[in-house]
């Protein structure tokens, strides 16, 4: 498999566009290439193969949600250290989709218990931390904002507090961010009335 790691972190430094990612996916799983070896890559020292890896992790892992479930932990493990906006921007996608997973209960039970039972103070940090940061791309806030609104279902205190940030955020945030922002404010009064 040396061989083939070699040849995998050579092609990520070429791959540019999205057909290319779908079929590098696609040979990946083909080649045995495991999820993790490409969390792994995306703090590699090169920018493309950290943008490619993420890149192409997403493609695998959105093709099999159950396989995002069983690594959800590990990417969540993963973004505190994440320097790459790129990475940042797929990292936090694929956490808000497996985080909507589990609390919407199309998670096994398992991997629920698991998700729940773990330390989630890191994610809440970064994310409160990227959504704050006025370098982070839009696209990662919107991201941040979803897993915070998404974890605010059982944190209380983020339910209590994020109303506050939004609004103190929307007025000075990018459309794509007050847009996200509004919708966010709307489910969480939708929460608060039931």
């Amino acid at each position: 498999m040396q061989l083939d790691k070699h040849w995998l972190i050579e092609r990520l430094k070429y791959s540019t566009r999205k057909v290319e990612v779908v079929q590098l996916a696609k040979s990946f799983v083909e080649l045995g290439v495991k999820p993790d070896e490409l969390i792994a890559l995306s703090l590699h020292p090169v920018e493309s193969v950290r943008f490619h890896s993420a890149w192409v992790l997403e493609n695998i892992l959105l093709r099999n949600l159950q396989e995002l479930d069983y690594y959800l932990l590990d990417i969540v493990n993963y973004l505190p250290k994440v320097k790459s906006d790129s990475v940042k921007r797929h990292f936090t996608k694929l956490v808000a989709i497996g985080v909507n997973r589990i609390v919407n209960k199309k998670a096994s039970k398992v991997f629920e218990k698991i998700f729940w039972s773990n330390d989630l103070e890191p994610l809440e940090e970064v994310c409160f931390k990227w959504f704050f940061d006025e370098e982070i791309k839009n696209a990662v806030k919107v991201n941040c904002l979803e897993i915070l609104f998404l974890l605010s279902t059982r944190e209380k205190w983020i339910a209590e507090e994020l109303p506050y940030i939004i609004e103190n955020q929307i007025s000075s945030g990018s459309p794509s961010v007050r847009a996200r922002g509004r919708e966010v404010l709307r489910r969480l009064s939708l929460n608060h009335s039931r």
